[in-house]
């Protein structure tokens, strides 16, 4: 109801008592205070003449109750009370014939009109029946239909009406109006041509002629007659009033900008902003083209973000010019976040295209990110364009040296030429060699074959023990044409087939192959030594002791570097050819020239066993102690002790001898030598008739005369584990083999592996370290299994296949009881996950680091740093800067210095050079230590002066980089720097 103050309504009553005559009592009733109510209502004194109907409105008769509603609401209307709508509903269904009835509608569809609420206003309309109208609103009624129905949308049914307005008395009245409304009709339906004969007419009707004049000349300009505008329009122009005159230089700056007659569009767009109070977003819009038209970026892009801030197609159509704005004036960053606005409105699917397509291309320029292409490649597959932001990737992944990306950006252009398929093959061959040094094989395998490179793909399988498949592919190699071509690796393969064989023992091949190799080498003094180094060990294998010393003095003339090696084996070779006086001498120089040698152990044993052999027993015993009072010869302890029983066994001293034996059954009971010790204890105790007590010392020692095959099985493992636990490798990796080889079901299994694992992890042979760790990973055994993961996932990480890292990490965390196992596990999925560009859960783990108590300051800022570039992949660099920030603090360290440069690249890829140069200059004055930042900012620093086209001084700072940047391993920093140089050629 309507919300009036009740004390005015009492203020009304008494105004009305006191018009009245004293002792005129019939002025209080109700026929005349109805009747003076209905005067002030049709004198539109609407407030007084509501009171009084509502003061009556239960005094009168039903009839006249209808009457007295009626007016009533009539009242509402015209005060456009809030709740008329609702009570308008009430009184159609409480009076259904109550008089007015047609023209309340009239009224009630009107104040609807005027709320906006177009749809309702058009239902009222449709109710009011125009027979039943009096005539003097019949015109009223079909033009405001008309204008309902338009502002509803519903144009068509518009069009009817207002033609039809002027069939009725009075519409003369609307005529104009209803004309210039179809002009309008027309001249928004595109209909351009039946707008012009109406609108032209009313460009002298001052109501009118504004607006009809702009629709008249912009229909002009939609039926791209430019020109006529232009001679139409200057005419108007010239002596139109200042409001027309506001509309007609917009039309006209228009249509000169259609016919790229940019200076005058602009000259008539500064008349057009003179008049007018407050731009619209259109005008906004208009402006910034014009400016970008004109080379003016940053007023363009002033005016382009305000008319891009509202969802809408001109707000599309803004921010993407916005976007090209941006990248005139060098701000990747504002350009992408225009390009990215742009592309997320579905008004232009053009725009929306070439937005995503720029979105996608600056997000990898800035942020390396190609999460956008994989979205711009699933949201347009079959778009041209795909194969250009490709190629734009590969290159830029070649010059980061990142092979990896490029071969991926490479193999998915979808229409290759024959020069993409040569880059192709030479990132899979740079990537590979990257994997290849790094030490991961069959990754590296894979890259070579699809860069066609069968000597690397040998090279892999070789590594990797596949040593039969490697042999052929090198054979084909030797024997294809092409090998030729490649001298160095002809050469070299002949030594790779050679040490194949040697592998797999096929010592007959291997000595034809290194034989072969030395024909063709002359230069190459290191494969040289090796190979007859080789050709020695060959010769020995199969007994040829003469051949293979000669071979070995010829691998240390050529000076090779395991010298010491080449001695002992000669040494070997001579005491099987009964020269004990050569070998003694030979041992002697081993260990006066190699004292550190791994082979001083062997070599002082060997000279005792070979005193021993020629009965100089003092000097036999002499080099036995020696080996019994140094630690470092632990490995030869139980040796020398059973020696030293032989000695005195010589000497006719069975019982010292005695001592000695089970000394090693005491001090080593699970070695190797324990048998022999055993057999020399037993040769004592008969040779003095002393069986009995020979079997009671068996039984002191809890044994019997015979080993079962458990015991046959366990002292094979120990003697294995003793070889792994001496840090004999090679030994170690044999026997591991063939005690699984033997007893695959035994319990010592997982323990095997592991021990393998471990031994082929100190021979660099990681990815076969990996196989070995990960057979004890799959059968659980407490300790082992946890430090198998441990090593398993570090091995995976180190070698870059970060899928099986992630998975090893994450178990690592389920399993691990040791704390440090623990934290490594945190630490070690944090990485893993962020190298294997899985950034929503590096960020989600580096939380985790971040928010552990138990692992170090190092570890939380590793985990901010992942967090930093986490969220730069992903293009949330809001995000991102604060983190940047806290880490530049020190700028003493790699990450510190990087988090700065990540600063001033963010300060130059927004356009903001002068605070990108002086950040620059701020990490130079810094001293930082970390040369390879220092350089990237240089290069940044060159960018900078390229961008504001000062070539001379970009030029001198890119030749400076590659005159000063001395890394002490090859990185991209020189590959950027000449990329840069060459761009300046010509400039």
């Amino acid at each position: 109801m309507i919300h009036f103050r009740h004390i005015l309504l009492g203020g009304c009553l008494i105004l009305l008592s006191g018009t009245a005559a004293p002792g005129q009592g019939r002025a209080h009733s109700p026929e005349d205070i109805l009747q003076t109510a209905v005067e002030l209502y049709k004198q539109e004194q609407y407030w007084s003449a509501y009171n009084l109907f509502r003061d009556i409105s239960s005094l009168n008769t039903p009839a006249d109750r209808k009457t007295v509603a009626s007016y009533m609401l009539l009242c509402e209307i015209a005060l456009n009370d809030p709740d008329v709508i609702t009570r308008a509903a009430q009184w159609e269904k409480e009076y259904p014939t109550a008089p007015f009835r047609q023209e309340i509608l009239l009224r009630l569809g009107t104040l609807q009109l005027n709320k906006g609420l177009n749809a309702e206003a058009v239902e009222t309309y449709n109710k009011v029946k125009i027979k039943q109208l009096p005539m003097r609103y019949r015109a009223e009624y079909v033009f405001r239909k008309g204008y309902a129905c338009l502002q509803a949308g519903q144009k068509r049914e518009a069009l009817v009406l207002f033609g039809e307005t002027t069939k009725y008395r009075g519409g003369d009245q609307f005529k104009t109006a209803a004309m210039y409304y179809r002009g309008y009709i027309h001249y928004s339906a595109g209909d351009f041509r039946s707008a012009i004969p109406l609108l032209e007419p009313l460009r002298d009707v001052p109501m009118y002629a504004p607006l009809a004049s702009t629709y008249f000349l912009q229909s002009l300009f939609y039926l791209h007659e430019y020109e006529r505008v232009i001679q139409e329009g200057e005419k108007i122009y010239a002596t139109a009033d200042p409001a027309l005159k506001i509309s007609l230089a917009k039309i006209l700056s228009e249509s000169y900008f259609a016919l790229n007659r940019h200076r005058e569009a602009r000259t008539f767009f500064d008349d057009y902003l003179t008049g007018v109070r407050e731009l619209s977003r259109a005008d906004r819009y208009y402006s910034g083209i014009l400016h970008f038209k004109l080379g003016n970026y940053s007023q363009a892009a002033e005016q382009l973000a305000i008319a891009g801030e509202t969802t809408d197609s001109l707000g599309q159509n803004a921010l993407y010019h916005l976007g090209e704005a941006y990248i005139e004036l060098k701000n990747k960053l504002g350009a992408l976040n225009a390009f990215r606005s742009a592309s997320l409105m579905n008004f232009d699917p053009i725009i929306k295209e070439d937005a995503f397509f720029n979105y996608a291309k600056l997000s990898f320029d800035t942020n390396g990110d190609i999460q956008a292409l994989s979205a711009y490649r699933k949201e347009y597959p079959d778009s041209p364009k795909l194969d250009e932001i490709q190629t734009y990737i590969a290159a830029h992944s070649f010059l980061i040296q990142d092979y990896s990306g490029a071969v991926t950006a490479l193999q998915a252009i979808t229409n290759p030429t024959a020069e993409t398929g040569l880059y192709l093959k030479r990132a899979a061959y740079l990537r590979g060699i990257q994997l290849y040094q790094n030490g991961s094989f069959r990754e590296a395998e894979k890259y070579f074959s699809l860069a066609e490179e069968p000597y690397w793909v040998a090279e892999c399988l070789y590594r990797s023990d596949k040593f039969s498949n490697a042999i052929s592919l090198w054979k084909q190699f030797t024997g294809a044409g092409r090998a030729y071509a490649n001298p160095e690796r002809y050469r070299t393969s002949h030594y790779n087939i050679a040490y194949a064989y040697f592998k797999q023992r096929d010592y007959t091949n291997a000595a034809d192959w290194f034989n072969k190799f030395l024909k063709f080498t002359r230069n190459n003094k290191k494969y040289i030594a090796d190979s007859y180094l080789r050709l020695g060990d060959c010769a020995f294998a199969q007994y040829d002791h003469e051949l293979a010393a000669s071979e070995y003095r010829n691998a240390i003339e050529n000076k090779t570097k395991d010298a010491d090696y080449a001695l002992y084996q000669i040494a070997m070779a001579e005491g099987v050819l009964n020269r004990d006086s050569v070998k003694l001498e030979t041992l002697r120089r081993l260990i006066e020239e190699y004292p550190s040698s791994s082979f001083i152990s062997m070599a002082l044993f060997e000279q005792g066993r070979t005193y021993v052999r020629t009965s100089q027993y003092n000097n036999a015993e002499e080099i036995f102690r020696t080996i019994l009072a140094f630690q470092e010869h632990s490995a030869y302890h139980a040796k020398a002790l059973v020696e030293l029983g032989l000695i005195r066994i010589n000497m006719q001293q069975p019982d010292q001898a005695l001592e000695f034996y089970k000394e090693v059954m005491q001090r080593f009971p699970d070695s190797p030598d324990a048998a022999n010790a055993l057999a020399g204890i037993e040769n004592v105790y008969m040779a003095k008739n002393d069986s009995k007590g020979f079997f009671d010392y068996l039984n002191s020692l809890g044994i019997d005369s015979g080993k079962t095959a458990g015991e046959k099985e366990l002292l094979i493992f120990s003697s294995a584990e003793q070889l792994y636990l001496n840090n004999s490798n090679a030994s170690a990796i044999t026997a591991l083999r063939n005690f699984i080889a033997e007893y695959p079901k035994s319990e010592k299994i997982p323990a095997a592996y592991f021990y393998l694992g471990e031994c082929l992890a100190k021979m660099d042979k990681m990815q076969l370290a990996a196989d070995a760790y990960l057979v004890v990973m799959q059968q659980p055994s407490g300790s082992f299994t946890e430090l198998a993961t441990r090593n398993y996932a570090s091995i995976k990480y180190a070698l870059e296949q970060y899928d099986e890292a992630v998975d090893a990490y994450m178990s690592l965390s389920d399993i691990a009881v040791i704390d440090n196992n623990r934290q490594e596990a945190q630490r070690g999925l944090m990485w893993s996950f962020y190298k294997n560009k899985q950034y929503r859960n590096a960020l989600a783990q580096a939380q985790k680091v971040i928010i552990s108590m138990s692992l170090t300051e190092k570890d939380r800022t590793d985990a901010r740093y992942i967090s930093a570039k986490s969220y730069l992949s992903l293009g949330e660099r809001d995000k991102a800067l604060p983190l940047l920030e806290e880490l530049s603090k020190d700028a003493m360290t790699a990450i510190g210095a990087e988090a700065y440069f990540l600063l001033c690249k963010d300060a130059f890829d927004s356009g903001n050079f002068d605070r990108a140069e002086a950040m620059i200059f701020n990490l130079t004055d810094t001293e930082t230590p970390q040369e390879y930042w220092l350089a990237h900012a240089y290069i940044l620093l060159g960018d900078l002066f390229a961008a504001r086209e000062e070539w001379t001084q970009a030029k001198a700072t890119y030749e400076s980089v590659l005159k000063e940047y001395k890394p002490a391993e090859p990185d991209d920093i020189a590959q950027l720097a000449e990329h840069r140089l060459k761009q300046c050629e010509g400039k």
